[in-house]
């Protein structure tokens, strides 16, 4: 009986909170970004809260509650946009392997802040958003990725209410800082590096190394030049770095069973797999067919995501896949644009424009999953306990690649290595019995929570609701300087005075052998 009041009482205190306004920014133009906000958007509506909602992707069908800001039109979407032949030809740097990685990593985000600086300067003269911006709000939702405008903004519209920052992946190099987590570089890799939690004395340099150039760059490339387009319009505007500071909660879209084991605080929260849903949407009748009439040996699903455009594949690289798939017993299902409506077949390999990825990744067919290190798409891999074959290209994906060959579940293959038997060598590695039970049990783990990834998500955005903007899950050292959290100071004092106990020492030694020696001498005279 006990247990049972225990129960509801449990149960009453979740669902206890008062109806919210809640206000969400989101400027990015990913499309795969906005998929892992919207479930949480759309449950909090669900549970009777108010929200507005900005952002470039509207949802389908919202309900009454939800009230949206359509910011499409002011920026092309990042949608199959990522056109791999432009990348091909982008290898300057990669000669010098060293240096060509610090390169690429660093290069990779200036187009980012090109973005951000153009949506900044037409979101200060946007009328729906402004018009919105001067409501109540109990909560305000933010994506933190490569802009600070939106607090900014909050800023100037006098907006007293916490922040709750939503990260589609694993924290940016400027994030834990802001609320006082550890990102130690000689054990947290970067989210651009190609780096597990086990690094070299070379990678810990690179990892270092970009670290504190990346935090700079982003504090004069685009917080202070966003703050002067700010500024241009609403007068005097806080330092973006402070207002940053101003953060409750953060979720972050990953899991330490895939994603590796990094220091968190209270107020960081891993909600890894949150945009998943158990809902089983039925499968096209030409892919269901397709899997239908496959054998005991299963089907492969290949697919880039929904940035990189696969049909940009330059011919010799898909040649290579067409290659090494070919010699497969195995069915392979390509996502592959420039395919006709029902699919093009091709042996044992059917190309698809458009795949519902996820339930086909829980279809008991599939047996292995080759893809680019997109954490969506590898997230639910994990969850559908499928293997991987991860080709990295940019971004979070070398990053995301060596998480997961480190967890065990996936093998990494460089885009820019990519011949055909070593991909032939990887694929029958990992449609092996051995690392497919193995990843089957790293995915029960996986799955293993305490609550679901939506429930926690919402847990916590209604606790900073509840309890307003209070510091109480944040460290304090995201108040501290870098020679003050790195014990520099500390240090200094040490050396300083182990120097000067040094230097008194040998002193007293000098003075003693130089009195002993006048003794000895005076005694022989």
């Amino acid at each position: 009986m006990s247990r049972l009041i225990y129960f509801f009482t449990l149960i009453i205190h979740f669902y206890d909170v008062n109806t919210a306004n809640i206000l969400g920014l989101f400027t990015h133009t990913g499309k795969s970004h906005h998929m892992v906000f919207e479930p949480l958007l759309l449950k909090l509506a669900e549970r009777g809260h108010n929200l507005t909602v900005a952002s470039f992707f509207p949802a389908s069908n919202p309900p009454p509650n939800y009230n949206e800001i359509s910011f499409q039109g002011l920026h092309e979407l990042g949608l199959e946009s990522f056109d791999l032949n432009a990348y091909e030809n982008s290898k300057i740097f990669k000669r010098i392997p060293r240096i060509g990685s610090i390169a690429s990593q660093l290069l990779q985000f200036r187009p980012f802040a090109i973005a951000s600086l153009s949506i900044c300067e037409k979101l200060t003269n946007f009328k729906p958003l402004l018009e919105a911006l001067k409501g109540d709000y109990d909560v305000v939702l933010l994506e933190n990725f490569t802009s600070d405008c939106m607090l900014g903004l909050i800023y100037a519209y006098g907006i007293n209410a916490p922040i709750v920052y939503i990260m589609s992946g694993t924290p940016m190099p400027w994030s834990s800082e802001r609320i006082g987590a550890n990102d130690n570089p000689s054990y947290v890799p970067l989210i651009t590096a190609p780096f597990s939690s086990r690094m070299s004395l070379m990678d810990r340099l690179e990892n270092t190394l970009i670290n504190i150039i990346l935090k700079e760059w982003y504090y004069n490339e685009i917080q202070t030049k966003e703050r002067y387009i700010l500024e241009k319009k609403f007068g005097k505007i806080q330092d973006l770095r402070e207002l940053g500071k101003n953060v409750s909660l953060m979720l972050t879209n990953s899991y330490h069973t895939l994603n590796g084991v990094k220091p968190l605080v209270p107020g960081m929260v891993e909600v890894g797999g949150l945009h998943l849903t158990s809902k089983r949407e039925p499968l096209p009748q030409f892919i269901e067919k397709f899997l239908n009439d496959s054998s005991d040996d299963g089907v492969i699903l290949f697919s880039f995501g929904s940035l990189v455009k696969t049909k940009s594949l330059p011919k010799y690289k898909e040649q290579i896949f067409i290659n090494a798939l070919s010699k497969l017993k195995q069915r392979v299902i390509w996502k592959f644009e420039d395919s006709d409506e029902e699919g093009t077949l091709a042996g044992n390999i059917l190309k698809v424009k458009w795949l519902p990825q996820y339930d086909l990744l829980r279809h008991e067919k599939i047996i292995a999953f080759i893809c680019h290190g997109g954490l969506l798409g590898m997230t639910e891999a994990m969850a559908a306990g499928k293997p991987m074959i991860i080709v990295p290209i940019f971004g979070d994906q070398l990053s995301n690649a060596a998480a997961a060959a480190e967890a065990g579940v996936g093998i990494v293959l460089p885009y820019d290595d990519l011949k055909e038997d070593i991909l032939s060598n990887a694929l029958q590695t990992v449609i092996s019995d051995k690392m497919r039970t193995h990843t089957r049990l790293v995915s029960k783990i996986w799955h293993d929570r305490d609550m679901s990834p939506l429930d926690k998500a919402v847990f916590w955005t209604e606790h900073v609701i509840r309890w307003g903007m209070s510091t109480h899950l944040h460290s304090t050292a995201r108040n501290l300087t870098f020679y003050q959290l790195t014990l520099l100071d500390v240090a200094a004092i040490i050396i300083f005075t182990i120097s000067l106990l040094i230097i008194m020492i040998v002193y007293l030694i000098y003075k003693f052998l130089h009195i002993f020696k006048k003794s000895t001498k005076e005694k022989l005279l």
